[in-house]
């Protein structure tokens, strides 16, 4: 499930929520106040590696001499 920011109309707040794909602005409220106007932030995704995978072009770990 993916993580949305959102913004409270009414007290200026912003909170992030764990919800469902597709989840919208009708079926959140603000934690803080409790409002239901709030609008959904436009945000860039999160990007990351993968444990354990080595970089392009070589080893993870150089130790050793090998």
């Amino acid at each position: 499930m993916p993580i949305y920011e959102y913004r409270c109309e009414d007290c200026g707040g912003t909170f992030s929520l764990l919800q469902k794909m597709g989840a919208g602005e009708r079926e959140t409220s603000c934690p803080a106040c409790g409002s239901d106007r709030v609008r959904k932030l436009i945000s860039a995704p999160a990007v990351g590696s993968s444990a354990g995978v080595a970089p392009a072009g070589g080893h993870a770990c150089s130790i050793g001499g090998g």
